[in-house]
C-alpha cells in the first residue's frame, strides 16, 4: 500500500514539506521570531532550552538534530548566539549529513551581530520556501511511515474507545511494514509484565522492565506514598483513579503487535520496524517533541478531556474518547478530528471505528489537514529534562 509523500535525499519520506527556523539555544529565540514575522510560511521552533544544563548536552544535541532531520522538514534556518555549549554551524553540518536537506546556519557573535544575521536569514528563508514549493508528492510505500502515538487529558473512556482505535491503526501500520512509536513510560507503570510478554526477544523484554521499573523508582523518590496517583486533576475528573488504571488504557495505543525495540528519548529510528517503545515522559508537549525527533511524520493523539494540542511540523490527529467532550468542543468541524465516543452513543463497532481511523490516517498522509493544522494550534518545541522525571 502506498501514500503520496515527499521523498528526501536520504530515502526517508515526509508527509509535509515545511521550512523551519530554529534557535540553537533559547537566547536566540528573539531572532527566530523576527525571521518568522518577516517570512510568512516559515515555522518558528521556539524553545526555552538553555545551553549548559549539566548532564543535558547529549540529549539536547540528539533532539535538535533529530527534529531538524525529520523528513517533514525540507530545510532549516539555524541560529546560534556563539557562546553556547554547542556550535550552530557544526550542528548544521550534522543535520545536513543525516538528512541531505539544505541547512543555513548563522552565529550572531561571529557573523556581524543580530541585524545582519536576521537579514541574511530572511533572504535564505525565502529561498527555502521557493525551493520547497517546487517539491511534488510521489508514491511511497507505507513501510516508510513512522507513526507516533500519544494520549493527553485522558478519561475513563480513553482506554475503552479512543486508545484501542489507535491500536487498530498501529497494527495496520505494522502489518504494512511501517513503524509505530509508543511512549509515556510513567503511564506504563504496572503494565511492565504485560508489555514484556509482547517483546520480540528476551533482551527487549529486559529493556522494557528496566525502563518502567526505573521510572517507578524515580516517581516514588519524588512523590512517596502518593506515587500511584500521579495523574492530573483532569484525569481524576474524567473518572480515572490511579496510574495503573490509566496505564492499562495507555498501552492499548500499541495494538497487539510485537515490541521490537526500546529507544531513548528522541533517538533516531534508523531502520527499526514494527512497534517500538521510546523512553519518554507523559508530559504531552515534551513527548511529542521526542516522537518527532525519533522520526514520526504523523501523530495520533487521543484525549477524553479535550486537549487541543498539536505539533509545529507534524500533523496531529485528535481522537476524542467520548461524545460529550467531542460535541462540547464544537462537534463536526470543531476541535477534534474523530469522535471515538460513537462506539458508545451511536452503536459504531470498534472495528468500524478502527477502519475509520485508518482511512483518516491515509488521507492525512496524502495531505489532508488535521484540526490543529487548520486552527494553527501547532504546540511547541519542548525537550525532556532529567529535572522533570515524569
Amino acid at each position: 500500500m502506498n501514500f503520496m509523500g515527499y521523498i528526501r535525499p536520504n530515502g526517508r519520506v515526509g508527509i509535509r514539506n515545511h521550512a523551519i527556523a530554529i534557535a540553537n539555544c533559547s537566547c536566540a529565540n528573539g531572532i527566530i521570531n523576527r525571521i518568522a514575522e518577516k517570512v510568512p510560511g516559515i515555522i518558528p521552533m521556539i524553545h526555552t532550552y538553555g545551553c549548559s544544563i549539566p548532564g543535558e548536552f547529549d540529549r539536547w544535541r540528539r533532539v535538535l538534530i533529530g527534529v531538524c532531520s525529520n523528513p517533514n522538514i525540507y530545510g532549516v534556518i539555524l541560529v546560534g548566539v556563539g557562546c553556547e555549549t554547542d556550535d550552530a554551524k557544526e550542528i548544521g553540518k550534522m543535520i545536513h549529513e543525516r538528512s541531505g536537506m539544505p541547512v543555513f546556519a548563522q552565529i550572531v557573535q561571529d557573523d556581524g551581530g543580530c541585524e545582519p544575521v536576521i537579514e541574511r536569514c530572511i533572504t535564505q528563508a525565502r529561498v527555502l520556501l521557493t525551493q520547497a514549493a517546487s517539491c511534488r508528492r510521489e508514491p511511497a510505500p507505507l513501510s516508510k511511515l513512522v507513526l507516533g502515538t500519544q494520549c493527553g487529558g485522558s478519561d475513563a473512556l480513553s482506554g475503552i474507545t479512543a486508545n484501542p482505535a489507535i491500536g487498530y491503526v498501529s497494527d495496520f501500520v505494522v502489518e504494512n511494514g511501517g513503524t509505530v512509536l509508543l511512549t509515556e513510560v510513567a503511564e506504563m507503570i504496572g503494565t511492565e509484565n504485560i508489555l514484556a510478554e509482547r517483546a520480540r526477544t528476551p533482551a527487549v523484554a529486559d529493556k522494557i522492565r528496566r525502563i518502567i521499573e526505573a521510572e517507578e523508582l524515580e516517581v516514588r523518590k519524588y512523590l512517596g506514598p502518593e506515587a500511584s496517583r500521579i495523574i492530573a486533576r483532569g484525569n481524576i475528573a474524567g473518572g480515572l483513579t490511579t496510574i495503573q488504571e490509566k496505564a492499562l488504557g495507555c498501552i492499548r495505543k500499541g495494538g497487539r503487535s510485537q515490541i521490537t525495540d526500546v529507544l531513548e528519548y528522541g533517538e533516531a529510528i534508523g531502520g527499526r520496524k514494527g512497534l517500538v517503545i521510546m523512553r519518554g515522559p507523559g508530559y504531552d508537549p515534551v513527548s511529542l517533541t521526542g516522537l518527532f525527533s525519533t522520526g514520526a511524520q504523523v501523530l495520533f493523539y487521543s484525549t477524553g478531556r479535550g486537549n487541543p494540542l498539536g505539533y509545529p511540523a507534524a500533523p496531529c490527529i485528535k481522537i476524542c474518547s467520548n461524545s460529550k467532550t467531542y460535541y462540547a468542543m464544537g462537534g463536526d468541524g470543531g476541535d477534534m478530528d474523530i469522535n471515538a465516543g460513537a462506539v458508545i452513543t451511536e452503536g459504531l463497532s470498534p472495528e468500524a471505528l478502527g477502519k475509520r481511523c485508518v482511512d483518516f490516517l491515509l488521507e492525512v498522509c496524502n495531505g489532508r489537514e488535521t484540526v490543529p493544522e487548520k486552527h494553527g494550534l501547532g504546540g511547541a518545541l519542548c525537550v525532556f529534562s532529567a529535572s522533570t522525571p515524569l
